[in-house]
């Protein structure tokens, strides 16, 4: 299957639902799901008479997460779970003079590396502590508790810049069945994110991947959007897009696995030089290649007998591989099918941005292939709704500096 990029353009605002957390209250995710999109690509069908054909068409294309960004030529990412800020002064640097801010870190590399070194044997005088380390003042660094980063970056040159979409609330009256008109005391608050963010009313675009058998399974998907609208409530002002292909430019994965492994190696040489303070006989250069996994959508994973679990166990040429560390969170999925008309199954899944370590006693080049067929294919069950879609070694642990 080939993959592409699109890119929604909002003209209304837009509402993909969550879990409900009251009858009179409809919440909003702040990215649109690969299923939001496939229903919407359902509902179109359906409407132009092609019912019987919804199950061959969905069979060869698999719709990604699209997430927000205001640049249109940008593919933001959802901070993994390892991404780290100061309590005090949060953000990236540069992007909010008020605050002062320290910057966002990854953990990930050093916490890899140190919990490696100490699975062969180191001993370290200090424990593993995360603290922001930059300058409070002249001579005096901050030293405040570092926290977890949520929400979704994209990198113009060498800055990195936040993506938080807005939210507006709107009243809304209930109309009753029998008469079609407005039903008394019956009201109903709507949460949805609006075409354009901040004080300079930037537009909001949302950009994901699709795979398809075909490019004409693309161009559909195109014109449904187009026509039917994403999301909830399309019929009353939401949802309406501008839907069209974009060429988005992604580090190839090969080189990801490169330049992961090396920033590695430099941190696990810094980590084992400090070990050896204490006496510790460690090797100099991570055994193996190691590679990460991270989540860009929920994935519902299970183990053997069957049972849900936490912890993604991959195969190669026949033979399970664990991951030797991670850092999730898990959710509860539910929904409902518009194809089907019928509630989703619920299910324990993994969150989105959870991130897994493997180590596998081969060369870099000799798994490139599979990993790229992995990444295609995506992890656990229900991918052909968009559930399980990964990223192998994350843009953000090989390019921002390890705390």
């Amino acid at each position: 299957m080939m993959h592409s990029y699109l890119r929604l353009t909002l003209e209304q605002p837009i509402r993909s639902g969550g879990i409900k957390i009251g009858g009179g209250y409809l919440d909003t995710q702040d990215c649109l799901p690969g299923s939001v999109l496939r229903g919407a690509f359902a509902e179109w069908m359906k409407s132009h008479g092609r019912a019987s054909e919804i199950r061959r068409a969905v069979a060869g294309l698999r719709i990604g997460s699209f997430f927000p960004t205001t640049d249109p030529q940008a593919y933001s990412l959802p901070l993994p779970a390892t991404a780290v800020k100061c309590k005090l002064h949060p953000g990236f640097k540069g992007t909010d003079a008020t605050l002062q801010s320290h910057g966002i870190r990854d953990s990930l590399l050093a916490a890899v590396a140190y919990s490696e070194l100490v699975r062969l044997g180191g001993r370290f005088p200090v424990p593993f502590l995360l603290r922001c380390s930059e300058q409070k003042s002249p001579g005096e660094k901050c030293y405040q508790r570092m926290e977890r980063a949520k929400g979704y970056y994209i990198r113009a040159g060498s800055a990195y810049r936040e993506i938080k979409p807005g939210e507006i609330l709107q009243t809304k009256v209930s109309l009753s069945r029998y008469r079609r008109a407005a039903q008394e005391a019956q009201l109903y608050r709507v949460v949805s994110i609006p075409p354009k963010i901040g004080d300079g009313q930037e537009q909001l675009y949302f950009v994901g991947r699709v795979w398809a058998s075909d490019s004409q399974r693309v161009d559909d998907l195109c014109r449904a959007l187009n026509e039917v609208g994403v999301g909830g409530l399309t019929t009353r002002g939401f949802g309406r897009v501008r839907c069209e292909p974009v060429q988005i430019t992604l580090k190839p994965l090969a080189q990801r696995v490169l330049d992961f492994n090396s920033k590695l190696a430099q941190i696990w040489q810094e980590l084992a030089d400090l070990a050896q303070q204490c006496g510790s006989i460690l090797p100099a250069q991570p055994p193996g290649t190691y590679f990460s996994l991270d989540l860009l959508s929920p994935a519902v994973l299970t183990d053997p007998e069957d049972i849900p679990t936490l912890v993604a166990t991959l195969e190669y040429q026949g033979a399970p591989v664990q991951p030797i560390w991670w850092a999730v969170q898990g959710v509860f999925l539910g929904g409902f099918s518009t194809a089907w008309g019928l509630p989703k199954p619920t299910a324990l899944a993994v969150a989105a941005a959870s991130t897994y370590v493997f180590r596998m006693d081969l060369p870099a080049t000799s798994i490139v292939p599979w990993l790229e067929e992995l990444e295609r294919r995506g992890i656990g069950r229900r991918t052909d709704e968009g559930l399980g879609e990964i990223l192998i070694c994350h843009p953000f642990h090989e390019e921002v500096k390890p705390v």
